[in-house]
């Protein structure tokens, strides 16, 4: 593995006071030019590893009738392969950061990665649907704290004032990882049976375990070590609990109706089988864009940043609501409620690591488990309501409704935060 020397800790001014990372003095900057330089190639990597693995949360939506005919169960059975690694993600990842919490992140996360590699060939050898359920299941114990980590190395690779943009090329993995993930295990599993899906991914996670290895610098533990109680108990800070509160509702709003984005498409607006699928690759690009501006954007400003997605998320969604019968205002509410959703990730990620203080790595991992919790959330609320005879156009409505909530208690909290960061005699903090 490559050894690196340990970067030299640079000056930071006090918090912007919204919760998000530091900011570099004027002097700092003017001392050290290498500040002003954004290394790739390591971001690059981890960006690449987190396609790889959350990839495999996806892998499967297109072979479930490979697996449920292979392996003898139905195809409801077999979809359980996705909830479970869902719950898992949610519930079990937090679990694995604090049984971790003193482990370097580069460490952490190249065992991870490894560890993720061998379920993945547990998975492909699996005789029994136990057993697959399994693999399946070890995997996605790896999964938050796999892109906690990777989060903290990629904000330690950061110079200051650019951290949310190294967020962003992390979040870019996982937006890539929803584009592709399911198309790619598709067309694996299609060509040379499901195994082979779990194969390749079990390949990409070698590839992963070199390219952190060779190319992120060691040095990156950030320092003295963090204490078991300081990591959890950054979870109880009120910025923290604020932040993961934003997420999930906002997450549950947009995810409610994009869980049946489809049947809206055909029945409402009335696209092909072809074009509908098409538009979840426009919704896609859309997220993929917005990661990347999400994270400058929020490096310039993160309360206005949350604010300004937020509003167009519950816009877009409204829009949806109202024309989803035309082609014109759907296709652009779908692009654009792609790219807000994809803007939102660095910035709340980058709330949650600037008010986590020293328990970063629990308070990501818990972050990124806050997502998964509102997809669940928002897929089962929007089940409830179309099983109770609404509308599928109307799920827009009722997301814009929960978006707007969680527009609501972000501008609330970062007021707050805000507020509490000036100083008592006054000043501007």
């Amino acid at each position: 593995m490559s050894a690196s020397s340990n970067p030299q800790p640079t000056a930071l001014a006090p918090d912007d006071g919204a919760g998000g990372p530091a900011q570099p003095t004027a002097a700092a900057t003017a001392a050290d030019p290498a500040a002003e330089r954004f290394s790739v190639v390591p971001l690059l990597a981890l960006s690449l590893s987190v396609f790889a693995l959350c990839s495999a949360e996806f892998a499967l939506i297109g072979l479930l009738l490979h697996v449920s005919h292979d392996l003898h169960v139905t195809v409801a059975t077999a979809g359980q392969l996705l909830s479970a690694y869902a719950f898992a993600v949610a519930v079990g990842g937090p679990v694995v950061t604090v049984l971790t919490a003193r482990v370097a992140p580069k460490t952490l996360a190249l065992a991870l990665l490894a560890v993720f590699g061998v379920a993945n060939v547990l998975g492909a050898l699996a005789p029994t649907f136990g057993i697959l359920m399994g693999a399946r299941t070890i995997g996605a114990l790896t999964h938050s704290t796999f892109a906690a980590a990777s989060i903290l190395l990629a904000v330690r690779l950061s110079p200051p004032g650019r951290q949310a943009s190294a967020i962003a090329w992390v979040a870019g993995g996982l937006g890539l990882a929803t584009v592709l993930g399911g198309p790619l295990g598709t067309v694996i599993g299609e060509a040379w049976g499901w195994r082979a899906t779990f194969w390749t991914v079990a390949v990409a996670a070698v590839i992963g375990v070199l390219a952190i290895g060779f190319l992120v610098p060691n040095g990156l533990g950030g320092g003295e070590k963090v204490s078991f109680r300081a990591e959890v108990g950054a979870l109880g800070r009120s910025q923290v609990l604020w932040a993961m509160g934003v997420t999930v509702v906002s997450q549950t709003g947009w995810f409610l109706l994009y869980s049946y984005i489809t049947p809206l498409l055909r029945q409402v607006t009335g696209f092909s089988e072809g074009v509908s699928a098409a538009m979840l690759f426009v919704f896609g690009l859309g997220g993929f864009i917005g990661n990347a501006l999400g994270g400058k954007l929020a490096d310039r400003s993160l309360r206005g940043t949350l604010a300004g997605m937020l509003a167009v998320l519950a816009a877009m969604l409204l829009l949806i609501g109202f024309g989803a019968g035309a082609a014109v205002p759907t296709v652009t509410a779908v692009l654009l409620i792609g790219l807000a959703s994809g803007a939102l990730v660095p910035p709340l990620q980058a709330w949650a690591l600037g008010a986590a203080g020293g328990g970063s790595t629990l308070v990501l991992a818990a972050n990124t488990s806050a997502f998964n919790l509102g997809n669940a959330a928002g897929s089962w609320t929007g089940s409830r309501l179309l099983d109770s005879g609404t509308a599928v156009n109307t799920l827009g409505y009722v997301g814009a409704a929960i978006v707007l909530l969680s527009l609501i208690g972000a501008l609330v909290a970062l007021r707050a935060r805000r507020t509490a960061a000036v100083p008592a005699d006054g000043a501007s903090a």
